[in-house]
């Protein structure tokens, strides 16, 4: 069965634009490209960022905001109407990508900044918050493994630090500085929540760091998955944060528009009550500037299908997170201050 066969018959055929225009298959070795199918492999995000940007010069621009150990650029899409203009407007930031074999929720963030620059002009709510807002993407914040995850071990979590002890890799999501080292994660370095040898030990989370500092967002959600989740810190205890009411009436408001796209549900909490995760990044953004930072655990709910989400299941989890993302928009238009301590 051919992949528009598939999707037509789980009626997604409408979305085959948003899927596969401009796919390419260049990857580091052009005479063994690596697929991933219709999910984007590091190539094919980097391809097609540029892609919109030149297509869209006034609205849309790329920019790499570091380098991953490997040297693959963190390539970032900034989406708003006068685009080459420092304009005083709130800023939203969307990341994906933390772990490596969550391949959803790189598409996710992709599929978003696609929507956004390809709707402006056509879609009046959406010029309008273009033209109120700027909104920054972030679709691969872990490049190097979500390579190898494509090449060679579909479940790899972490990036591809050379710890030199005959084990790679640091679980970039719990590499920030705000309680590193508690609860939730690792000193052990074949651990996949090895936190690192120390605080933004990792050239992926220093370019995070610095961008998000510089950029002082409104508001941010982190793409993983699975669970199906809306979290807001704390991760790294049961403690409720200062603001605990308003955040988790936030989560509720975008659970609630996830849910009513498809009728899946998405169960809004605080991140500790999943599991206790020290140094991760929404925690690290509220303490630092005191913003609803949010991470969403993307389909599926079980470990069944668990990372391996089946293709024909992208469109459908792009179309019901759209709605919260836009939510989470208009907030950070309607009260452009929202530190919350």
């Amino acid at each position: 069965m051919t992949a528009r066969t598939s999707l037509r018959r789980a009626g997604l055929v409408a979305f085959l634009p948003l899927l596969i225009i401009g796919r390419c298959r260049n990857g580091d070795d052009p005479t063994t490209p690596p697929a991933a199918g219709l999910y984007h492999t590091f190539s094919e995000i980097a391809t097609e960022l540029h892609g919109l940007a030149s297509a869209h010069p006034d609205l849309a621009r790329v920019e790499s905001i570091g380098r991953s150990v490997e040297g693959r650029d963190l390539w970032a899409i900034k989406i708003t109407d006068n685009v080459s203009v420092n304009e005083s407007e709130p800023v939203v930031v969307f990341l994906g990508g933390h772990h490596a074999r969550e391949w959803i929720a790189v598409d996710v963030p992709f599929l978003l900044a696609k929507y956004l620059i390809e709707n402006y002009n056509r879609d009046t709510q959406i010029t309008q918050r273009l033209n109120a807002a700027e909104i920054w993407i972030v679709p691969m914040v872990n490049p190097d493994g979500h390579q190898y995850s494509v090449t060679t071990n579909r479940l790899w979590r972490k990036n591809r630090r050379n710890n030199g002890d005959g084990t790679f890799g640091v679980d970039l999501n719990r590499n920030y500085s705000y309680q590193w080292g508690g609860s939730g994660s690792s000193g052990d370095t074949f651990s996949e929540i090895y936190r690192g040898p120390s605080p933004f030990s990792e050239p992926e989370t220093q370019a995070a760091r610095d961008f998000l500092l510089a950029k002082r967002p409104q508001a941010l959600i982190s793409y993983h998955n699975f669970s199906q989740l809306v979290l807001y810190p704390w991760g790294y205890t049961h403690t409720p944060v200062p603001d605990q009411p308003r955040l988790h009436t936030l989560a509720v408001a975008m659970a609630d528009a996830i849910r009513a796209v498809h009728g899946v549900a998405y169960t809004p909490q605080q991140s500790a009550d999943l599991y206790l995760a020290s140094g991760d990044t929404t925690d690290w953004l509220y303490f630092e500037i005191g913003v609803p930072a949010y991470t969403i655990e993307l389909r599926p709910r079980t470990t069944f299908p668990g990372f391996e989400l089946p293709e024909n299941e992208i469109a459908p989890t792009f179309e019901e997170n759209l709605p919260a993302a836009l939510y989470l928009i208009d907030q950070a238009i309607a009260a452009p201050t929202m530190a919350m301590n």
